[in-house]
């Protein structure tokens, strides 16, 4: 390359330098468009304070729910009108205009109280009437029927009492500008009174076996919450979370002389003193099964135990077994002691026994022609008969029948299916039957009557024991419906 060539791609490549620079520095030295967000004004302060008497109603604003209740406020509002309405359950609605100038603040106080068209009237009767009246427990002064007036809206519980019927409890609405009325019947407990779950402190509605101790005490026997005290004030219950007691499922219960409390289960005897518990099973006496029926106390303070096997003698000490003749072992399911060596049997296979002199004698269904071989209970009346309380079974229907010395005399109360659970017999000679169709009396001269749900006041028709306690009042548990007590006209 010549010298010339040279010098001129030099200049050339210098020339190439300077163009670029001056490039590159208009490049830089353009103005860039700059993006900027527009100035927000500031938030409003407007501010409602909002308060009522009483209080707890909902704020809405402008037809929208704040969400808020009574006293609250609405903050950081535009100046305006605004519309603020209250609201409540069962109270009319309360609606006030608030103008409302630039960050200004206002308060705003809502007496609803003085406003007359807020409450409202509640008319109350019942049949009878003259009952008291409660309102949520506070008693006012007067009686059914009364119409209350100027009442604040809401939700009231009104109990109504009144002598020889049920307190009865119901929830009754005010609203304001409105009379709301109700009337309630109350439930005759002149005669019949009913312990239930839901309007008893009684911790269960399925009850068996039923007595009373030497203080008027109830004792009453359970499917599953063990046993159960009643004082006619309280309810008490035993079971095997805070007691000693065999078993939750009572089959019979009996007071013995000493005033202990006897009771029977599928596992054994549990005896109650009033401080502590006796038990007794295979393991520790003479039971040879621990399925226990019913107890019977002679004179002398012997115990004699049904059991699903035989009969026991217990005097204390000693455990004494009779095997029933047949070998098979038979359910002993009544006792009566006629004497202190004549004993009266009622079985589940074999009908009637009569226990003479520790000696079985067999009075057997088809010979005596009672009602079926399966006896559930047995008693005695003041002529000396002997009641039989009948199941029905294979050989025949249930039913009643009594022994007068000499033959049976049958009733075939009810349908064939009747199952005749328990009787006592009263200080009148009144015969009374507990019978899974109704509660029976038999009176003196052994006319029948039958108590069930359609006549009486008779909580159930599954009738299961019954007792007379030391006033005369009959008391009878029943399958599934409670407790009942009977107030007889002596």
């Amino acid at each position: 390359m010549t010298r010339f060539n040279k010098v001129k791609t030099y200049y050339n490549n210098i020339l190439y330098f300077v163009l670029l620079i001056l490039i590159l520095l208009n490049l830089s030295g353009c103005d860039k468009e700059v993006s900027r967000s527009p100035v927000e004004p500031d938030a409003p302060e407007g501010f409602i304070y909002i308060n009522s008497q009483p209080q707890g109603f909902t704020i809405f604003a402008n037809g929208r729910n704040t969400g808020r209740l009574t006293p609250d406020s609405i903050s950081y509002i535009e100046s305006g009108d605004y519309q603020i309405t209250l609201k409540k359950k069962y109270f009319k609605d309360t609606s006030i205009v608030v103008s409302l100038g630039q960050n200004e603040k206002k308060q705003l106080n809502v007496d609803l109280l003085s406003n007359p068209s807020m409450y409202g009237k509640l008319i109350l009767n019942t049949q009878p009437v003259g009952a008291s009246i409660s309102i949520d427990d506070s008693l006012v002064s007067q009686v059914t029927p009364y119409n209350f007036s100027n009442l604040l809206p809401g939700k009231y519980a009104v109990r109504f009492r009144l002598l020889n019927f049920r307190d009865t409890l119901i929830p009754v609405i005010v609203e304001s500008s409105k009379s709301n009325s109700y009337t309630e019947t109350l439930r005759d407990t002149s005669v019949w009174v009913d312990y239930q779950i839901f309007n008893s402190g009684i911790p269960t509605n399925s009850l068996t076996a039923i007595t009373v101790d030497q203080n008027n005490v109830k004792w009453i026997g359970s499917l599953e919450q063990g046993l159960i005290r009643y004082d006619e004030t309280n309810f008490s219950s035993f079971n095997t979370t805070n007691s000693q007691i065999p078993d939750n499922r009572i089959n019979c219960i009996s007071v013995d002389p000493q005033n202990r409390i006897w009771v029977g289960t599928d596992f054994g005897i549990g005896i109650y003193d009033g401080i502590g518990w006796t038990v007794y099973n295979r393991n520790n006496s003479g039971l040879t099964s621990e399925i226990i029926n019913t107890f019977e106390f002679d004179v002398t303070g012997n115990a004699w135990i049904g059991t699903s096997a035989n009969l026991i003698k217990f005097d204390g000490i000693t455990w004494t077994r009779y095997e029933e003749p047949s070998g098979w072992g038979d359910w002993i399911n009544g006792i009566y002691i006629e004497s202190q060596n004549n004993l009266w049997l009622g079985t589940t296979l074999n009908g009637v026994y009569q226990f003479l002199n520790e000696t079985f004698i067999s009075l057997p269904q088809p010979v005596y022609g009672y009602p079926s071989k399966t006896i559930s209970s047995n008693s005695v009346d003041q002529l000396g008969n002997i009641w039989f309380c009948f199941l029905p079974d294979t050989a025949g229907r249930g039913g009643i029948s009594y022994w007068d010395g000499t033959s049976f005399n049958n009733y075939l109360i009810g349908t064939p299916q009747i199952r005749v659970r328990d009787i006592i017999i009263d200080d009148e000679n009144n015969k009374w039957f507990a019978t899974s169709e109704g509660f029976v009396i038999f009176d003196a001269q052994n006319i029948s009557t039958i108590f069930k749900t359609n006549n009486s006041f008779i909580s159930s028709n599954l009738t299961n024991a019954c007792v007379q306690d030391l006033n005369g009042n009959i008391w009878i548990t029943t399958f599934a419906s409670g407790l009942n007590k009977y107030k007889p006209t002596r």
